[in-house]
């Protein structure tokens, strides 16, 4: 994207709390826009204002129909507003800004930037919803007849426990969403912090491996992570496979591989020309025997199953198919045995020199090595 056409801004976030929380008393909207102006000199009617604009006159009570929750003598409330009437009134503080006070991280402006397209482009929806903590400034109340919350719209009237990108993604989106909130009242410092811990370290990301397995029911697949499905569904099934059994689907596993590192090695093996010269069915058997023969040819075959290893087998697999067809004349299994024979006389450590962990780049240097060695190279051949 151009920088010049971007809605996001030049500013750090890091910058960009500082900046927000020397001045305090304005809401981060304003301040967003000002501190942006300021360093790109752009007009704050420009893209880079793209932000949205408060819809109330500041310091009008806003109302909303609330539900009311305890759990753990913890009081909160879900709600539903829309973005104009909450994104300009949020705040939060960066850590490495305020060590004393602070405790938020940083604004990605990529990930918040993604949000808000996803919000403009797709028709998919976001049900997750902001943690907010209303802050003194706020006067915020439940009506116990009325079922409802107020607020005064004024700046730093909340603020951002949990949610932050996805907030200043509604914030950048141009469609007048409404944003699902969860708020908390009367909360200290203290218990802000802590609350921000508990929903920071209980939360899990979903496995990766997991997100491609998923991609097939969503279908949302690529024409390669098709293909890079199906060969690693037949190969975990198939009993004459190397690597039946050895393969994990949707998440990493002790001594299997993931479906994530299986791609980032498999590219190697579809994307070979002889591979994609033939059909489905020929290539899956040349790219069996080609482990059949590996397996074979390892002094420790147990290799086979461990990520850094296989990743580097698989962008062995060219190499190995030129010398096979050169010197056999086909790809057959006893044919890339042969070619593969000098992997017996290979220990691989899996510590380099150095102490480190051994890397693809030096696992294929000493495996196109080996190979090379057995090049029967004369001058007749000159």
């Amino acid at each position: 994207m151009n920088a010049a056409k971007s809605r996001f801004p030049i500013l750090g976030a890091g910058r960009l709390c500082a900046h927000v929380a020397r001045r305090g008393g304005r809401s981060l909207h304003y301040e967003y826009n000002a501190a942006l102006n300021k360093q790109s000199e752009l007009p704050l009617d420009s893209e880079a204002d793209a932000f949205v604009r408060p819809e109330k006159r500041a310091g009008t009570l806003a109302s909303y129909p609330a539900l009311r929750l305890t759990q753990n003598n913890q009081l909160f409330f879900f709600v539903t507003m829309p973005v104009a009437d909450i994104f300009p009134y949020c705040y939060v503080i960066s850590r490495t800004d305020d060590p004393i006070k602070g405790f938020q991280r940083s604004l990605n402006r990529d990930r918040a930037l993604d949000i808000a397209h996803y919000l403009d482009d797709s028709k998919g929806s976001i049900p997750t919803n902001i943690v907010l903590s209303a802050q003194s400034i706020a006067e915020f109340r439940y009506d116990q007849k009325s079922k409802t919350i107020k607020y005064r719209r004024k700046a730093n009237a909340f603020l951002v426990l949990d949610g932050q990108h996805r907030l200043y993604g509604y914030g950048l989106s141009h469609k007048p969403h409404r944003v699902p909130v969860a708020m908390y009242q009367g909360l200290t410092r203290q218990q802000e912090a802590k609350l921000f811990i508990d929903i920071n370290t209980t939360q899990r990301g979903v496995p990766a491996a997991l997100l491609l397995d998923i991609k097939q029911l969503a279908q949302q697949e690529s024409e390669t992570e098709s293909r890079l499905r199906s060969l690693f569904d037949r190969l975990a099934a198939d009993a004459t496979s190397p690597l039946n059994g050895l393969l994990s689907p949707a998440k990493s596993a002790p001594g299997k591989i993931s479906r994530v590192s299986f791609n980032r090695g498999a590219v190697f093996l579809l994307g070979n020309r002889v591979i994609m010269k033939l059909d489905s069915e020929d290539s899956y058997t040349l790219i069996k025997n080609y482990f059949v023969a590996l397996e074979s040819s390892l002094a420790d075959p147990k290799l086979l199953r461990r990520s850094v290893y296989f990743e580097a087998f698989c962008e062995f697999f060219p190499d190995v198919l030129i010398v096979c067809r050169s010197t056999h004349g086909n790809y057959k299994t006893e044919s890339l045995a042969s070619v593969l024979a000098p992997l017996q006389n290979i220990t691989f450590s899996p510590v380099a020199h150095d102490g480190s962990k051994a890397k693809k780049a030096t696992i294929l240097a000493v495996l196109k090595e080996a190979l090379e060695s057995e090049l029967d190279v004369s001058g007749d051949l000159v």
